[in-house]
């Protein structure tokens, strides 16, 4: 046991410093603990929408029927704002989305691939609750598009 003053100096800077550090390390995992499950909670939302919409896409090929589907989506994802949008190129048709700023290229986080290939277009902001995808043929392609139910 220290016996003198500055032994005990020393050793409560030490315990200070465990302290700092440990703190420290606990509030780096919290941190990533938060960061992976708002992560997935929108990866499941795209899952959800990316399901709904080839559900959709079937619907419309088997019997030729315009078909609108609303959707019950979270305000937020914690404290985060998101978005999802659907698009297409001349191959595939998906959905994605990310955290923040809406639809910059590079906040997206996450894409999923629908499985038929569509005129895809529409965004959505999480504030709105409300999500609508409309299914229409275009001729004969298939037009999804993604909007905010009012």
């Amino acid at each position: 046991m220290p016996t003198d003053a500055v032994d005990h100096l020393q050793s409560f800077l030490a315990l200070t410093v465990v302290g700092v550090i440990l703190t420290a390390a606990f509030s780096a995992y919290t941190n990533s603990l938060t960061q992976s499950s708002e992560a997935i909670k929108l990866r499941d939302i795209l899952h959800q929408v990316a399901a709904k919409a080839t559900a959709a896409l079937e619907t419309l090929t088997e019997d030729n029927a315009t078909v609108n589907v609303v959707l019950s989506l979270p305000l937020k994802i914690g404290n985060k704002d998101y978005w999802i949008r659907i698009s297409n190129d001349s191959s595939y048709a998906w959905v994605e989305g990310g955290f923040g700023s809406p639809f910059t290229e590079s906040e997206q986080d996450f894409r999923v691939y629908l499985p038929k290939n569509a005129l895809a277009s529409g965004t959505f902001e999480g504030e709105y609750q409300l999500a609508q995808i409309s299914c229409v043929m275009n001729g004969s392609t298939p037009q999804l598009t993604l909007g905010r139910k009012e």
